[in-house]
């Protein structure tokens, strides 16, 4: 079984790091979204894509955080993120 891949979406998405964390403004709908550190830790590989597993991964080895809780951290972010049509289809 071949597992998703996750990538922000191409075009009208426009972002900047500023003092460790991502402002984004999504041009389709004229709105500023502010990512926290932990969704900063996981914006670059959200502009590469990538999988559920590299996101947990990557939330881990930054934090030193239990599976579970990066999980539950990657679901939660990736969610948010879906609800306001920033990754791509």
């Amino acid at each position: 079984m071949n597992e998703r891949s996750y990538r922000l979406r191409d075009g009208e998405l426009e972002w900047r790091e500023v003092e460790g964390e991502i402002v984004a403004l999504d041009l389709r709908a004229s709105t500023y979204l502010s990512v926290n550190k932990a969704g900063t830790a996981l914006w670059p590989h959200l502009t590469a894509g990538a999988s559920r597993d590299e996101l947990v991964t990557a939330l881990i080895s930054r934090y030193d955080v239990d599976v579970e809780a990066a999980t539950r951290d990657v679901d939660a972010f990736v969610q948010a993120l879906e609800a306001k049509g920033l990754l791509a289809s």
